[in-house]
C-alpha cells in the first residue's frame, strides 16, 4: 500500500570517472633509469658475454634463439668491452674471424654469444646499429672503432 502523495526517488545514474581508451590510443611506455643503474646493467652484459664473446651476424628475425641464417661469427679477444655510463665501448682491436665461412648476405641483427655459444643479447640493425653493405665470403667484416652500445632507457 502506498501513502498519499508518496513518489519514490528515481536513482541518481552516475557515470564511470574513468573512460577506456582504445588501443590506438594507448602507448608503449618505456622506464627511465639513471646512469649508475644503466651503467650496472651495461656491465651485466659484458660479465655475461665473457672472455672470447663473439658476435653473430644473422639475417632473419631478431632472436636469441635464430631461425635466419647465420652469415658470419666474430670472435672478441677478452671481453666485449668496457662500460662507462651506462654505454658500452665495444673491444674492435683483435677481432677474429674465417671469412672462408662468411655466407653471402645482408644481417638484420647481430647475436652476442659467450665462447661456448649461449645467448646474451641481441642488436638490431636500423634500431640497434647500423651495418654497412653486405657480408660477403672471403671478405673480413670491420667493426669500426668506436663502436658503441648505449644502454636504453635513459
Amino acid at each position: 500500500p502506498r501513502t498519499p502523495g508518496y513518489r519514490p526517488m528515481r536513482q541518481k545514474q552516475t557515470r564511470s570517472r574513468f573512460r577506456l581508451l582504445p588501443d590506438a590510443y594507448l602507448k608503449e611506455q618505456q622506464m627511465k633509469l639513471n646512469t649508475a643503474l644503466r651503467n650496472t646493467r651495461a656491465t651485466a652484459i659484458i660479465t655475461d658475454a665473457g672472455s672470447g664473446c663473439k658476435l653473430k651476424y644473422y639475417n632473419g628475425a631478431e632472436s636469441l634463439t635464430p631461425a635466419g641464417t647465420l652469415l658470419a661469427t666474430l670472435t672478441l679477444p677478452g671481453t666485449l668491452g668496457t662500460a662507462t655510463s651506462g654505454v658500452i665501448d665495444i673491444t674492435e682491436a683483435g677481432i677474429t674471424q674465417s671469412n672462408g665461412s662468411h655466407v653471402a648476405g645482408t644481417p638484420t641483427f647481430i647475436l652476442i654469444t659467450t665462447s661456448a655459444d649461449a645467448a646474451v643479447a641481441t642488436l638490431l640493425f636500423g634500431t640497434d646499429g647500423t651495418f654497412t653493405g653486405t657480408v660477403a665470403t672471403g671478405v673480413d667484416i670491420t667493426v669500426t672503432a668506436g663502436a658503441l652500445l648505449t644502454e636504453g632507457n635513459a
